[in-house]
């Protein structure tokens, strides 16, 4: 079993839960003190126990997002030496800051997730997270650095450079999402390469998948799979560890976790730029905290679906919201459409109507031309735009 920060990941259940109530105070008179939201909320509430957690009020996405750019940061902005942006409620943006002690807190949490999966000094690691804003890229060279590996912070895009890279530089460890693993192992099959002839040991996966895409990563690319859990506006990678048993194992000396209505919310006790208190994270859970062979104390969490309607396409964060504003700059605007969800694209479905079209070809192609671009251009996500007869009948995914 291997560890990056034995003393914290295996530290006893009542040392633990006295450091987190220790840090949960001092977190209170933080945000009391800095954050005028956070004030307003909290009034005079105080706790003894972390039995008294539920007293205290949640922190929601609308929150990030009312609070946009800065309001929910707690310190000054000069002392915000790390900017990026997320996708908060229904697709509107947040800024997430970081002050330097938080990134160095960033990637010792990172480098815990790298080691428990076998990330050593001697390792080179690839990174190839894709075109998606994933700022989780930072997390890991962090972390990748801290173990002293050698590290590819290049993100090739082009599945053919990465199997380049994959061959010329022999990286023992490679990061990536689960749909540009899949990706590479069908590039494999197709080339004839032998997964064998690359020197991969393990794939560390961005976020948490099904059995079967693993199974078929692990026999695609030759190499040990494991997964990640994150969320974005918390922390991702760093929230947990997947353990030698395949259980995330909360890395509870910086998070308190809890389920509220079959929620999982998340409470940071170290992070100084943007603390968040109960944070409604918007993901299905359970969170159970028995023994675990690894030795890890952690709670540990069995993430589910998401509760708020967001997608993934080609690894981007996407609510039906977003297609509808994107279709309101266009001459589409106002009219119904259904939407169809794939890993790598979406395809928009909307009725022939007179007053979209003309009796001439090129003003449907015109028009799906402009809507596909605006998609591309404002959100990152491929469009195909379908129109079809009102006759035609569709078991759509999403209905606006």
């Amino acid at each position: 079993m291997s560890f990056f920060d034995r003393r914290n990941e295996m530290m006893p259940r009542a040392q633990l839960e006295q450091l987190q109530l220790e840090r949960l105070q001092a977190l209170l008179v933080r945000l009391k003190r800095n954050v005028r939201r956070c004030r307003e909320k909290l009034g005079e509430a105080r706790v003894q126990s972390l039995d008294e957690l539920e007293r205290l009020p949640f922190t929601t996405p609308e929150d990030l997002a009312q609070c946009f750019p800065y309001g929910m940061f707690a310190f000054p902005l000069r002392e915000i030496i790390r900017l990026h942006t997320a996708v908060g409620a229904e697709g509107k943006p947040l800024v997430i800051g970081h002050t330097r002690n938080d990134l160095l807190e960033w990637g010792r949490l990172a480098g815990r997730q790298l080691v428990a999966g076998g990330v050593t000094a001697n390792d080179v690691v690839q990174i190839g997270l894709g075109p998606s804003n994933y700022p989780g890229l930072s997390g890991y060279v962090l972390g990748a650095e801290l173990i002293e590996a050698s590290v590819i912070a290049e993100d090739p895009l082009h599945l053919d450079y990465q199997l380049a890279t994959l061959q010329s530089y022999r990286p023992t460890i490679l990061i990536t999402t689960p749909t540009n693993a899949i990706e590479l192992t069908r590039l494999l099959e197709q080339r004839r390469v032998d997964p064998q002839s690359l020197h991969l040991r393990t794939v560390l996966l961005s976020r948490q998948t099904d059995t079967e895409t693993r199974d078929l990563i692990a026999a695609g690319l030759f190499a040990a799979v494991k997964c990640n859990f994150g969320v974005r506006e918390v922390s991702d990678p760093g929230l947990c560890v997947e353990c030698e048993s395949g259980r995330f194992h909360v890395n509870e000396d910086h998070f308190l976790v809890e389920v509220q209505d079959g929620e999982l919310v998340v409470t940071t006790l170290c992070r100084e730029a943007m603390p968040m208190l109960r944070y409604r994270t918007r993901v299905a859970c359970e969170i159970s905290r028995e023994k675990c062979p690894c030795g890890r104390t952690g709670a540990v969490i069995h993430p589910g679906p998401r509760l708020d309607g967001r997608r993934l396409v080609n690894e981007t964060p996407l609510y039906e919201r977003q297609v509808a504003e994107v279709l309101a700059q266009t001459e589409a605007a106002g009219h119904p459409f259904q939407i169809e969800v794939s890993d790598r694209h979406i395809v928009v479905r909307m009725d022939m109507c007179e007053d979209l079209f003309s009796d001439t070809i090129w003003v449907v192609e015109r028009l799906t031309h402009v809507i596909e671009s605006e998609f591309l251009a404002r959100l990152g996500i491929e469009a195909r735009v379908v129109f079809t007869s009102p006759r035609q009948k569709h078991k759509p995914e999403t209905v606006a």
